[in-house]
Parts: C-alpha cells; structure tokens; sequence
C-alpha cells in the first residue's frame, strides 16, 4: 500500500514539475482568457 500512495504522489510532482506541460496550459488558458476578452469587447465597446 505505502508503494501505491508514493507511486501516486511521484506522477503527481512530476506532471507538477514538468515545465513542458506547463507552458502549454499556460498557452491554452491565456488563449481562452484571450478569445473571451475580446467577446466582451465586441459586445461592450463603450468599456472596452
């Protein structure tokens, strides 16, 4: 049992760790934030 957790908390520090995984979910949610920003705009352009 205790090689199950520890097998389970290594994958996890390492999708953590993974500098590579991490830029491209940084690039997918500042693309979201992006494309929703501009919605707004588009809808609002007096507060743009």
């Amino acid at each position: 049992m205790a090689r199950n957790w520890i097998s389970r908390l290594a994958e996890n520090l390492r999708r953590v760790y993974d500098a590579g995984n991490y830029a491209r979910e940084c690039d997918v949610d500042a693309r979201r934030v992006r494309s929703e920003l501009d919605a707004i705009r588009v809808r609002f352009p007096d507060h743009a």
